[in-house]
């Protein structure tokens, strides 16, 4: 199973994100709205100087996915053109020095798979995104397609049964995704959708 993925603030128990976060000595926390800003997530490296503070936190805005994979820390942010990604190593003295971007344009993207290179380090990747060129069968139909990174490449794959019961992408759209590699099946979790379960085989992409 690849990790647990959260949202802040949607798709978020700081309990379970602190569990994943533990072996790596840091922890989250929300901080509270206040005159000056609104309300973020902060992430920081425990028992260290407080001078040092900025080079040991991180903080996170709403909209933003989240991954903990070993010592590693993705964030992720979905835009109307692609895919924001951004890579931390939580093993290292100073956090913000290790962030990778990598953009995944969702536009020129077809169905099935195509070369990405890279700097990040993906192992089964999997995420979903609006594709707002999508061609569907009926204009009304949803438009979001499953996106999967893995070594270098990317595989942008329909995802077909919630375009043609979704609505509003505004008021429903799929949000966490968890891919069992050996049953080849990808679990997820989206706002106002509930829970699903769908075939995901990677060994047969094409």
């Amino acid at each position: 199973m690849t990790p647990y993925q959260y949202h802040y603030p949607y798709f978020i128990q700081i309990e379970r994100f602190n569990e994943d976060l533990l072996a790596t000595g840091w922890k989250a926390r929300i901080v509270p709205p206040s005159d000056k800003h609104e309300e973020y997530l902060v992430i920081e490296r425990q028992n260290i100087d407080p001078a040092q503070q900025s080079m040991h936190s991180l903080r996170i805005d709403f909209r933003t996915f989240l991954m903990v994979s070993g010592q590693m820390l993705y964030a992720w942010t979905r835009y109307a053109d692609g895919l924001e990604i951004r890579q931390y190593q939580l093993d290292q003295a100073d956090i913000q020095a290790t962030r990778i971007i990598d953009f995944v344009e969702i536009g020129p993207l077809v169905t099935g798979i195509q070369p990405h290179p890279n700097k990040l380090s993906y192992d089964h990747f999997v995420t979903f995104i609006r594709k707002p060129d999508l061609v569907t069968r009926e204009d009304y139909y949803e438009k979001y397609v499953i996106i999967y990174l893995h070594g270098q490449s990317v595989t942008m794959i329909p995802l077909d049964s919630f375009n043609e019961t979704g609505g509003d992408p505004l008021y429903m759209w799929p949000a966490l995704a968890v891919l069992d590699i050996n049953k080849g099946l990808l679990h997820g979790t989206g706002m106002r959708m509930g829970s699903f379960t769908i075939p995901f085989d990677v060994h047969k992409l094409t």
